[in-house]
């Protein structure tokens, strides 16, 4: 299975020189192995890797595949003319769908459960780098139903139980955040987080950190867990905001999980 850092690296180069529907040569190095793969107008139309020459698309797959089983790429875009007549492939390959087909390789043998850790259950939305994806790809069923739900706006965690998506939806969500394509949506809230912060310093009860009277029970307690995780789960604050918040959103998750199963459990 290609390395997820590896395979990622690539899949984003190849993603921004379709959207800049580049010409030339991409030229990469790792592992004191060499490849590359040459562009014209966004189409891939050669690759090779240690001078073995794709003469197909299946090729081109398996020798970005091979890159991004690499440690330590580095990658080095020229532009310019492209490769020789005598190898180019007679059927070009648009440089987003061979981010796709590597991506999928990638992620394909992943646990459901690490897939889930990594996502989260943070609502996301396509980036514009996503967007430009979706223009002319080619997705499968599952893959354009999780579109449709990513532009209208759904936590994570209930995407795999959406009509169209299934566990296979949620998988291509995360192919999407490891392309970039895809990002939870910022927007936390600032003042609730504030608010809970002061309350666990002051030891409040695990009813007032839920927002619940006393005497609430299970079943309000989860559901009062599930609002607030939305509000205050470090993903919701957005991938740029100071250490000190993510560490203050992580330690006030705890403390509301904690409460949830403390009400949950009988114990005041």
């Amino acid at each position: 299975m290609p390395a997820l850092s590896s395979a990622a690296t690539v899949c984003r180069v190849l993603m921004r020189l379709d959207r800049a529907a580049a010409s030339g040569t991409l030229h990469v190095d790792g592992e004191g192995r060499r490849a590359t793969l040459s562009f014209e107008s966004s189409q891939v139309v050669g690759a090779n890797v240690d001078r073995r020459v794709a003469t197909s698309p299946r090729q081109v797959l398996q020798s970005v595949l091979q890159m991004s089983a690499w440690e330590g790429l580095v990658l080095r875009f020229v532009q310019g003319p492209s490769v020789p007549a005598w190898w180019k492939l007679a059927d070009p390959i648009p440089a987003r769908t061979l981010a796709l087909q590597t991506m999928r390789a990638a992620v394909k043998g992943v646990d459901t459960a690490r897939v889930r850790s990594e996502v989260g259950d943070a609502v996301y939305h396509l980036t514009e780098a996503g967007e430009a994806l979706s223009r002319g790809a080619e997705l499968r069923p599952e893959e354009t139903s999780v579109l449709f739900w990513l532009r209208r706006g759904v936590p994570a965690e209930e995407l795999s139980a959406l009509p169209g998506c299934g566990l296979a939806g949620y998988r291509f969500l995360w192919m999407l955040k490891l392309m970039g394509a895809a990002s939870p949506k910022g927007g936390g809230s600032y003042p609730l987080l504030l608010r809970k912060r002061r309350e666990l310093r002051r030891q409040a009860s695990a009813h007032a950190l839920l927002d619940l009277p006393e005497g609430a029970g299970r079943s309000d307690a989860r559901v009062a867990l599930r609002k607030l995780v939305r509000d205050l789960h470090p993903d919701r604050f957005g991938d740029h905001v100071p250490p000190a918040l993510r560490r203050a959103s992580g330690e006030i998750m705890t403390a509301l999980v904690n409460a949830e199963a403390c009400i949950a459990s009988g114990r005041r």
